[in-house]
C-alpha cells in the first residue's frame, strides 16, 4: 500500500503539472537524472537522506511506544550546536580524528537525548502533554541556538550570525569526490539494523510495542511503562541530535540558525515507514531522491516550482492517513458486526 500510495501521489503531482503546462515525460527524465541518473546523483540522494533517516528514526521509535515526539527538530538543532562547541571551542585542535569525530557525535547525540528528556520530564513531573512540549521546545531550541550563534559560538571577525568553521580534520570523512557523501551514512544503517533488532528480537521491543498499543494494559501486565517511555524517547531524541551533528560535520561544516527542517519531515518519513526502521530507511531514500530529483528539475529551463517535492510529500502523507481511517473504520465496524452476531447467537 505505502508503494502504491507514492505511485499515486507522484501520478498526481504530474497530472497537476501537466494542467499547468509542464511536460510529465521530461519532468520524470529530470527527476531520474537529479536522483539516480549518475553515481553523483545518487551520492546527492543519499546525502539528502542521511539526516530524514535519522530524524524519522527518532519519531519512529517514539511514537511505536506511545510518546507522540513532535521535537525532533529541535533536538535536531541543539544536537548540531553542541557539536559545534565540541570540534570548534572545547577540543584541542590537536586533538586526533580518531577521538575528536567520535566526541563531536556523541556530544549531539547527548544533547538531542537531554533535549528530549526534559519533555519527558514535563509529562511525568507536571502532566505537560508530550505532543505541546515538544513543540515548544522546538521554538525554545531555536531562538536558543540563535542567541549562541550571535555569542559564544560566533565566528571572529564578523557579525553575521554564524559559527567557526569546523576544522578539517574533525570533519567526517567524504566517501565520494566532489560530493558531500560522508562516512556517517555507514552509522546511520547501523543505528537502523540495531533498532530493528531491537524493536523485533529483544524483550524492550516487545514491550514498547505493547504499550504503544494500550499503556494502561501494559501496567497490568506489569510493565515498567514510564520508565520504557523515558527510553525511548533518550533514543530517539539521540537520534535527532546525532542528524544535527552529522550534518554539520559531514555537509555543512558551520553552522547557522536555517539548519534545515529535517526534524519536521522526518515525522512524515517515520509515518510512510510504518513506524518501521528499515521501512524509515525506504521512505528515508525515497524523500530524498525527490528532494535531489526536484532540486536538479528546479535548475532546469522548465523552472519547476521549487516546492514541488513538498506537495507529492504531503499528499503521500494525507493519501495513507485517509487509507488507514478507512481501514480502521472497517476493523471497527468488522468487529462491532461480530459481537452483535454473537449476542444474537446467544440470545
Amino acid at each position: 500500500m505505502t508503494v502504491g500510495g507514492c505511485l499515486a501521489a507522484a501520478a498526481g503531482v504530474l497530472l497537476l503539472l501537466a494542467f499547468m503546462g509542464f511536460s510529465p515525460g521530461h519532468i520524470l527524465n529530470l527527476w531520474y537524472r537529479g536522483s539516480l541518473g549518475s553515481r553523483y546523483a545518487l551520492a546527492d540522494t543519499l546525502t539528502k537522506a542521511c539526516p530524514l533517516l535519522l530524524t524519522g528514526l527518532a519519531a519512529a521509535v517514539t511514537f511505536r511506544a506511545g510518546v507522540f515526539n513532535i521535537g525532533a527538530q529541535g533536538q535536531l538543532l541543539v544536537g548540531a550546536a553542541l557539536a559545534v562547541a565540541m570540534s570548534t571551542r572545547w577540543l584541542p585542535p590537536d586533538t586526533s580524528p580518531l577521538i575528536g569525530i567520535p566526541l563531536c557525535l556523541l556530544a549531539g547525540a547527548m544533547a538531542g537525548a537531554l533535549w528530549g528528556l526534559l519533555a519527558s520530564l514535563l509529562e511525568l513531573l507536571r502532566r505537560v502533554p508530550m505532543v505541546l512540549s515538544t513543540i515548544l521546545l522546538n521554538f525554545a531550541a531555536l531562538y536558543l541556538v540563535k542567541i549562541l550563534l550571535h555569542s559564544f559560538l560566533q565566528a571572529h571577525g564578523t557579525s553575521a550570525p554564524q559559527s567557526s568553521q569546523v576544522p578539517r580534520h574533525f570533519c567526517l570523512p567524504i566517501l565520494m569526490k566532489y560530493t558531500s557523501l560522508h562516512a556517517g551514512l555507514f552509522l546511520a544503517a547501523g543505528i537502523v539494523l540495531i533498532l530493528e533488532w531491537l524493536q523485533t528480537m529483544t524483550v524492550f521491543g516487545f514491550q514498547t510495542t505493547a504499550i504503544g498499543l494500550n499503556a494502561a494494559a501494559a501496567k497490568l501486565a506489569g510493565m515498567p511503562a514510564a520508565w520504557r517511555q523515558v527510553q525511548v524517547m533518550l533514543i530517539g531524541a539521540g537520534c535527532a541530535g546525532l542528524a544535527g551533528a552529522m550534518q554539520i560535520l559531514g555537509v555543512a561544516h558551520f553552522m547557522t540558525a536555517k539548519i534545515g527542517n529535517y526534524g519536521y519531515a522526518g515525522i512524515a518519513v517515520a509515518l510512510l515507514g510504518r513506524l518501521d526502521p528499515l521501512g524509515v530507511a525506504v521512505a528515508a531514500l525515497f524523500f530524498g531522491a525527490l528532494d535531489a530529483g526536484a532540486q536538479r528539475a528546479e535548475e532546469s529551463s522548465l523552472g519547476l516550482p521549487h516546492e514541488t517535492a513538498n506537495v507529492i510529500k504531503a499528499i503521500i502523507i494525507l493519501s495513507m492517513l485517509l487509507v488507514g481511517a478507512w481501514s480502521l473504520r472497517r476493523t471497527l465496524r468488522s468487529g462491532l458486526a461480530r459481537t452483535d452476531e454473537g449476542e444474537a447467537t446467544g440470545a
